[in-house]
């Protein structure tokens, strides 16, 4: 009897429940999870068949770039002979050559740069010439015109032995006050007298290597420079900047002077030579500004020299403040300057949300006149080829100016002007329910009366202060005649004891009160503008306010390469005052502190510029446009524009943290410095 096994119903129940749940096809992730688990197999056989190709074409590229550079940079350099004596390089002036540092503190073995603070890239463009050293070199910048003439034999390695072959010469000038900055050199100097400014006419750097390498010049040796500076200066230096001490060293030469340590002049006199003017300036009494000013008659004089007095009084005690309208354009007509004030935020109101129905509403209120059209409103003329509603985007927009020129009774010629174009339409003026004596005859009367009222006063006040713009000479010194007039607006508010005395004088004289003053004031005036102008024709001066003064062309000789500065120093307050200062902390915008490595100051109006020669000290000068920037230990810039310094309250403060905003990427060559800094 065969054997069966015994039955087991859950053991059939469970295989028949597998077998039902079987699928014939793979699930949806079936080859996912297989992909998952192959993925590692899969890299290490890629790995094995490609790696070995992939590491031979590398090595192929690298030895191909390797080559390339080698045989481009140097066995297929352009040799540039030097030519015959130009005729425009004078010939090497005899003159004694300038002592330098000793050689052993020029570094040998390493790539010629311009020296600036550490963690600053120079960005100043460089010009290059490649010539033979056993030849000597003359070049001219097209340029510049500075020329430069380096003897046959020459050069030598630091170490004494004297270079021949192909050798590389390297130029770089500094002309403006953006290539000061991005050069990164300091532009101060010390010696035992005390702490200067440096005013420059210009700096030169000469450099020249061999693979790399710096050279110098032989003992006896000298190289000759003839270097035009941007402006002619007053008694002026020169120097050379010792890269072992980073700091500038003064040298005597006889294209300047001979004196034994250099000429400090006044902040005045370096205000002057860069602005190209003569020390005797003129009052504006020349051809030019008669045709800019329109000077008053003998009628006129007194009522204009009382009302320039009384403006010039509550100017300097605070009574007025000066526009910026006027400070910005003074020499604009009354029509231009109102033309740029004639600008606000106007609205096209809905009426009860009607699409053809609206008044103007300005945001701003500068066009008084509007107040006119109260509990009015205006409905859109739907006449043949009319506008017959507003745009969503029109009601949205906002308009710079509005116009209304009455047609006839309640028709009106509307206008809005703005940056988006021009909106012109007919429209009936009507009165609202609230406003039941609506006469539209009135009401445009009224607005038209308005008008002129803001236009006369508008009027009135910008020859208010053109008025005391052109009397103020009459009471100034003759190194005020020398500002122009937004510089003379910053010297009045920086020397508020100074004018509050001066009219305050002026005030006791009489001056305002008593118009027979007031015209003998004038009549003594012109007396001494005819005098000042004849003793100029006597003395064949010109009677122009500005004389520009070209640069002079200094012929140099120096027995080594380096950076040069043709320049002045100058104490800050000039005078022999003592310079005042205010412990300096400087964060940025969010709160993060600023270690500074080096501070520079500018200030755009008087073309001044220079380096601090102590970073926690900033120079306390309230009122003043001082454009401070900041560059820190790994190079990045940061300013604080001139308009915030000068509303910052320094006086009497012993110590003031300053606001900064990071310029790095707005600064990374010489032009983009000239924008931020609009020179």
């Amino acid at each position: 009897m065969e054997k069966k096994s015994p039955f087991n119903s859950d053991f059939e129940k469970y295989v028949r429940q597998a077998l039902q749940k079987t699928d014939g096809e793979p699930d949806d992730n079936t080859w996912a999870n297989i992909a998952a688990r192959q993925k590692g197999s899969n890299l290490r056989l890629r790995i094995r068949y490609y790696g070995p190709r992939a590491a031979l074409f590398m090595v192929a590229l690298f030895l191909f770039f390797a080559g390339w550079k080698y045989f481009s940079g140097e066995t297929q350099p352009e040799i540039r002979k030097p030519d015959a004596p130009q005729q425009n390089m004078p010939a090497p002036m005899p003159q004694a050559a300038v002592s330098v540092p000793p050689a052993s503190e020029i570094s040998a073995k390493k790539t010629p740069e311009t020296p600036a603070a550490a963690g600053r890239r120079n960005s100043v463009p460089a010009t290059t010439v490649r010539f033979l050293a056993e030849e000597g070199l003359r070049y001219e910048n097209p340029a510049t015109g500075t020329a430069v003439y380096i003897p046959a034999h020459a050069l030598r390695q630091a170490g004494g032995k004297l270079v021949s072959g192909e050798v590389e010469f390297q130029l770089r000038e500094y002309r403006s006050m953006a290539d000061f900055m991005a050069s990164g050199i300091p532009m101060h100097y010390s010696d035992e007298r005390g702490d200067y400014c440096f005013n420059s006419g210009g700096m030169f750097d000469l450099r020249v290597n061999q693979h790399g390498e710096q050279l110098q010049m032989v003992p006896g040796q000298a190289c000759d420079v003839h270097f035009t500076s941007t402006h002619k200066l007053t008694q002026p230096s020169l120097y050379y900047f010792d890269e072992s001490c980073g700091a500038w060293k003064y040298q005597p030469d006889p294209a300047f002077t001979n004196e034994d340590r250099p000429t400090v002049v006044a902040e005045k006199t370096a205000v002057l030579d860069n602005r190209g003017l003569q020390v005797d300036c003129l009052p504006m009494e020349t051809e030019t500004s008669r045709q800019q000013w329109a000077l008053p008659n003998d009628n006129e004089a007194a009522a204009w020299m009382q009302e320039a007095v009384q403006t010039g009084y509550d100017y300097a005690f605070g009574k007025k403040t000066l526009p910026g309208w006027f400070r910005k354009h003074p020499d604009w007509t009354n029509d231009q300057l109102l033309g740029g004030m004639e600008r606000s935020a106007i609205r096209l109101k809905r009426h009860k949300d009607a699409d053809d129905m609206f008044f103007p509403e300005d945001m701003n209120n500068a066009f008084t006149e509007l107040k006119a059209f109260k509990d009015c409103y205006f409905i859109i003329d739907n006449g043949l080829g009319s506008k017959k509603s507003f745009t969503n985007e029109e009601f949205d927009s906002y308009w710079e100016r509005f116009s209304v020129v009455q047609v006839m009774g309640a028709t009106c010629y509307v206008s809005f002007f703005g940056k988006q174009g021009l909106l012109q339409f007919y429209a009936t003026l009507i009165g609202s329910t609230e406003n039941p004596s609506f006469d539209a005859g009135k009401v445009l009367a009224e607005y038209t009366r308005l008008r002129n009222e803001r236009q006369q006063n508008f009027e009135k006040q910008a020859n208010a202060w053109r008025h005391f713009l052109y009397m103020a000479q009459a009471f100034q010194s003759p190194e005020e005649w020398c500002m122009d007039a937004s510089s003379w607006f910053d010297y009045f508010e920086a020397n508020m004891p100074l004018m509050r005395k001066r009219y305050a004088e002026l005030k006791e004289q009489g001056i305002i009160e008593k118009s027979e003053i007031a015209l003998n004031t004038w009549t003594n005036w012109r007396k001494r503008v005819r005098d000042v102008l004849l003793d100029n024709y006597k003395n064949k001066r010109s009677l122009d306010r500005a004389m520009p003064k070209e640069g002079l062309t200094y012929a140099l000789r120096v027995s080594n390469f380096g950076t040069y500065n043709c320049d002045q120093i100058f104490n800050i307050f000039g005078n022999g005052q003592e310079t005042i200062y205010v412990l300096a902390d400087f964060k940025t915008s969010d709160g993060r502190r600023i270690v500074p490595r080096s501070v520079s100051v500018m200030e755009r109006n008087t073309r001044l510029f220079f380096t601090l020669p102590k970073t926690e000290r900033m120079i306390n000068a309230p009122g003043r446009k001082l454009d401070i920037i900041v560059t820190d230990a790994s190079g990045r810039f940061y300013r604080l524009p001139g308009a915030k310094y000068a509303s910052l309250d320094l006086k009497d403060q012993r110590s003031c943290t300053f606001t900064m905003e990071d310029v790095t990427e707005k600064t990374q060559t010489p032009r983009e410095w000239a924008n931020l800094l609009e020179i």
